[in-house]
């Protein structure tokens, strides 16, 4: 037996999607994006944004604040990372910059030297170099600024 699919109101979609952002942030793209899925027409799609936006259950700037802690303390993204990712979910590129300047330096660098500490002992490398090579580059493939991840490196490959 086939499923019908059931195109929401903007009234249902509302509902869902308020006790929705009540649980977690959201921000708009996401929100539109599994609008679409079930099917909605843009201008419900739009009715239903603007009423959760204007009554404060989307707020893009949370969403960025939230979205960095998690990703940058549980995933350990870097910056990199992080700003391509909030990019996709077409978060304003100032709202962006502005929460990436309230990470705290100190925080941000005990969180890849942990990172790479707990990645070094499973390298294997022929030299030196190599070990370094690798360890940036795995740095890099979470976001994290060369320039950053290079003196890690280096002191983490010298200690081997």
């Amino acid at each position: 037996m086939q499923k019908i699919n059931h195109i929401p109101t903007a009234d249902e979609a509302y509902n869902k999607y308020s006790a929705l952002c009540a649980r977690q942030e959201c921000c708009r793209h996401d929100l539109a994006e599994k609008m679409v899925r079930k099917g909605m027409s843009e201008q419900a799609i739009a009715t239903v944004l603007e009423q959760l936006t204007s009554e404060g259950f989307i707020d893009e700037e949370r969403f960025c604040r939230a979205f960095i802690h998690d990703k940058l303390h549980f995933s350990k993204w870097g910056k990199i990372r992080l700003r391509t990712e909030l990019r996709m979910r077409r978060i304003a590129h100032e709202t962006i910059e502005q929460c990436l300047r309230e990470i705290d330096d100190e925080d941000y660098m005990d969180i890849l030297k942990e990172l790479l500490q707990a990645y070094t002992p499973t390298v294997t490398a022929k030299s030196s170099y190599e070990m370094q090579c690798k360890i940036v580059r795995f740095a890099y493939q979470h976001g994290f600024e060369q320039a950053l991840s290079l003196p890690l490196a280096e002191s983490l490959a010298g200690q081997l």
